[in-house]
């Protein structure tokens, strides 16, 4: 069934300035089905591919491109995504986030969502790799209304390993922010500068040389589910190749995991599995699958 999208002026069109900008509004039409009201990007941001489930349900599967090698010297990027009441968006990006070196200026990536009344956003992203030599600062905020549901799976690798570029980048911070009706119930914020703080690896990493965030928000969640979580991320930690910890936010209803491991793709497939061991019981669908 091919995807709608229908181009509106509800955004402003800005000048070029040095930003590149990605912007996309999503609604929900009358059989309940969610679509692209409206959208705009620039070079190298892009929407590469929608499409939809098997079996006619109403999610849109969204996948974004940077078209570019990287985010380069001085690239400064800004994402705004905007879901209104009752839409549901599975957002996730076509390669792994680059950081080039930048021997001028900082590199910054900002990623905003707001989530209206009972939508719900699963965003799987592409892992971030530093290059030796970059500094780049990552902020991502998700305004979250009355019953939304979120799951954010960030997953970090320390540079280009098979390179030898472990932990030789100058800087990397991310802050990650979630409110709920303009109350604050996650604040995350992941920083190294190993060239300062680290000499010969990270001690928090151990021997590890990849980490993973899981966010999931949602109403529902409990203890129940915060032990199917622990089960099936047991289960996958059995080879030692790495290790994680999960635990309730302190407010609303969600769990926070933290993975660390040996593998980008295994982090991402072990986020994979924790979200899917809860997602046929809270959204009433199947086992969610990303095609790559």
């Amino acid at each position: 069934m091919p995807i709608i999208i229908m181009p509106t002026t509800s955004f402003t069109r800005a000048r070029f300035d040095g930003i590149s900008r990605l912007r996309a509004d999503f609604r929900v039409d009358q059989n309940g089905k969610t679509f692209i009201h409206d959208r705009y990007y620039t070079a190298p941001l892009r929407i590469s591919r929608t499409f939809r489930p098997d079996g006619g349900s109403g999610e849109l599967y969204l996948y974004t491109t940077d078209v570019s090698p990287g985010v380069l010297d001085g690239d400064h990027y800004q994402s705004e995504w905007l879901l209104s009441n009752g839409a549901h968006v599975i957002l996730s990006s076509t390669s792994a986030v680059r950081l080039h070196p930048t021997p001028n200026h900082p590199s910054v990536i900002e990623q905003t969502f707001h989530i209206g009344k009972k939508a719900i956003l699963e965003f799987f992203p592409e892992y971030v790799i530093p290059f030796r030599g970059s500094n780049c600062t990552m902020n991502t905020e998700f305004h979250l209304e009355q019953d939304s549901i979120l799951v954010y799976a960030d997953v970090w690798a320390a540079g280009r390993i098979h390179y030898g570029e472990a932990f030789e980048f100058d800087q990397y911070t991310s802050l990650t922010e979630v409110t709920r009706e303009n109350r604050l119930i996650v604040w995350d914020k992941f920083a190294l500068e190993p060239g300062r703080d680290i000499y010969g690896g990270s001690p928090a990493f151990m021997s590890y040389t990849h980490s993973a965030a899981l966010w999931i928000v949602c109403p529902q969640i409990g203890n129940e589910e915060l032990g199917m979580i622990r089960e099936i991320l047991r289960k996958n930690s059995d080879d030692k190749r790495m290790i994680f910890g999960a635990s309730l936010l302190a407010h609303q209803g969600g769990v926070a995991v933290r993975m660390l491991g040996t593998s980008a793709e295994r982090l991402q497939q072990c986020c994979l599995s924790a979200w899917n061991v809860l997602r046929p019981s809270l959204l009433q669908k199947p086992a969610l699958l990303l095609r790559k």
